[in-house]
């Protein structure tokens, strides 16, 4: 799995958090990524586990810690911004 799909994947899952748990109205919208680091690849087949914990909101601005895993073992980490458009 291509290190951009995994990013794509952590900003779905913060923007699914704030518009169904949150209750957010509107456009949510991925802003930038920080701290970044890729651990291992995601081999084809593999069960791949998103985990997020927010960070910081503000003035409709997000921030949250995802990791993604694999087998238990941390393959990526990244800070998601977003926010309500």
């Amino acid at each position: 799995m291509p290190g951009v799909l995994m990013i794509e994947s952590g900003a779905q899952l913060a923007g699914f958090y704030y518009a169904e748990i949150e209750k957010w109205e509107g456009f949510i919208g991925f802003s930038g990524v920080d701290d970044v680091r890729f651990r291992a690849p995601i081999p084809p087949g593999k069960r791949f586990y998103l985990l997020a914990k927010v960070g910081w909101v503000r003035h409709g601005r997000f921030c949250s810690k995802i990791q993604g895993l694999i087998d238990g073992a941390l393959v990526f980490e990244a800070t998601i911004l977003g926010m309500r458009i």
